[in-house]
């Protein structure tokens, strides 16, 4: 508990704004089961979590720098950041879930499941932007600008496997190789592989303009 106040004290500015949002995003669900009597979407709870994780390991590796860890455990945090990031862009893929919804909570469900879509794709901006920073001063810009573009596409290929193919961030340990295996099939499948560039696409151009936007004084 007292890593994650200092982590949360490290960054309190975006992190208040976060935890603010998260907050909203919940009212928003309690109001619903009190409106509708229904615990219907509380899944969203659970993947605003998903999304949370990435963000907190992407903090914990900028406030804890490298000299104060070995390696093997450096490359451990890259590894679950990389495998749990695709969590926070996924929740769009939860607008799906609207087409349930009955018609007279419809338009509340669409700002309650973008509400939490935007929170939690804008933990996942903010992860990636992190990671930027702590690698910039490792590898060039030309390496850094491929090695963003690929994580996007992987964050692509992490939805697929979520929405489409039922996946979670857990299976990689729980049931690899039946992971493994569609894994290979999405490398072959044009279909699969547009998906994954589309959403790819989407990701990244979205953190340009949160770059752009960043840097640009008004």
């Amino acid at each position: 508990m007292e890593l994650l106040f200092r982590l949360y004290n490290n960054d309190r500015k975006n992190n208040s704004t976060l935890l603010v949002c998260a907050a909203y995003c919940c009212f928003l669900l309690l109001v619903r089961a009190k409106i509708t009597n229904s615990i219907y979407l509380f899944f969203l709870i659970w993947n605003l979590f998903l999304a949370a994780i990435p963000y907190a390991l992407i903090l914990y590796l900028k406030n804890y720098p490298v000299h104060q860890r070995n390696r093997i455990w450096t490359v451990v945090l890259l590894c679950g950041w990389l495998l749990f990031l695709p969590n926070s862009f996924y929740i769009i893929t939860d607008l799906i879930h609207l087409e349930k919804s009955a018609e007279a909570t419809k338009w509340f469900d669409l700002i309650i499941v973008s509400s939490f879509a935007s929170v939690c794709f804008i933990m996942g901006i903010l992860s990636l932007s992190e990671f930027e920073n702590i690698a910039a001063g490792r590898l060039s810009l030309t390496k850094l600008r491929i090695l963003i573009i690929i994580i996007c596409f992987l964050c692509g290929m992490g939805i697929y496997l979520g929405r489409v193919q039922r996946y979670n961030s857990w299976d990689i340990i729980g049931n690899p190789i039946e992971l493994l295996i569609d894994m290979a099939t999405i490398v072959t499948s044009a279909k699969i592989l547009a998906f994954a560039f589309n959403f790819g696409l989407f990701i990244y151009i979205f953190y340009q303009i949160r770059n752009y936007l960043f840097n640009t004084k008004f």
